[in-house]
């Protein structure tokens, strides 16, 4: 990645951010999403390289299942030059802690696999914030910026706190929920989304196939004048284009994967 380490924002010790992407091939709807492919890239290369883009962070970790369909990850991170971690389907959280823990991780960006678009000025804004105040959480999703786009960070300390509380299956699965649930143990901000960016009922995750009709349409009109675009130019595209918009919106979207 880029060769440094971030500065902590309070005690001036030296951290590793790491962004893990969590990835399987058993999806129940969409069945090997992450390998689809448009302008000749995948979509998991895709956000790899988008992440990439992001200046703070020091190292990527594919986090994949132990499952034998889910070798292929270890052939793209080969490819991709980044790291892989493989753990328990069932128990994504751990797989995401032992990921960090195994790979010297201080601070982990959380991006799932179905986020291929994910925004890459406001996952830098997202760390940076993170860094530069004293929370044990942070996320920049859950205050209008649409869904598909977003990131969580927080300590690999907290992770390791939250998994070791009394915790259910759920939360085992959804990696920070038991974070949000109590924020009077975790610190925890809601990053505001600019005015602009704000759209909630859209959804730019890669979910159902009518998902990748769209994000296909988005990647082709968009990516060949600026591979990078952002929030900002996804909404002005649907702005332009009602019926691909009208697909979008009519896509069931349950709370969780």
């Amino acid at each position: 990645m880029n060769g440094h380490v971030t500065l902590m924002r309070d005690s001036g010790n030296l951290v590793t951010v790491a962004v893990v992407i969590e990835v399987r091939m058993n999806s129940t709807r969409l069945p090997g999403k992450h390998l689809l492919e448009c302008r000749d890239e995948s979509m998991i290369s895709r956000l790899i390289r988008r992440i990439r883009a992001v200046p703070s962070v020091d190292k990527i970790i594919i986090a994949t299942t132990e499952n034998k369909m889910d070798d292929v990850f270890q052939e793209i991170a080969k490819k991709e030059n980044v790291i892989v971690f493989r753990g328990s389907e069932s128990d994504v959280m751990g797989r995401v802690l032992n990921a960090a823990l195994e790979n010297g991780v201080d601070v982990i960006c959380e991006v799932t696999g179905d986020c291929p678009l994910v925004d890459i000025d406001q996952t830098q804004n997202a760390i940076e914030t993170f860094l530069q105040n004293d929370y044990d959480y942070v996320n920049n999703g859950l205050r209008g910026l649409p869904d598909g786009l977003a990131c969580q960070v927080f300590t690999t300390k907290a992770l390791k706190t939250s998994y070791y509380s009394k915790i259910s299956e759920l939360d085992r699965e959804h990696v920070t929920s038991h974070m949000k649930r109590n924020p009077e143990v975790f610190s925890s901000l809601y990053i505001p989304t600019p005015d602009e960016l704000i759209w909630a009922e859209l959804s730019l995750s890669l979910d159902e196939p009518v998902d990748y009709e769209v994000l296909s349409e988005v990647i082709k009109e968009l990516e060949p004048s600026d591979p990078l675009f952002g929030t900002l130019e996804i909404i002005q595209f649907f702005r332009r284009h009602p019926d691909i918009l009208d697909k979008n919106l009519k896509v069931y979207r349950r709370g969780f994967e």
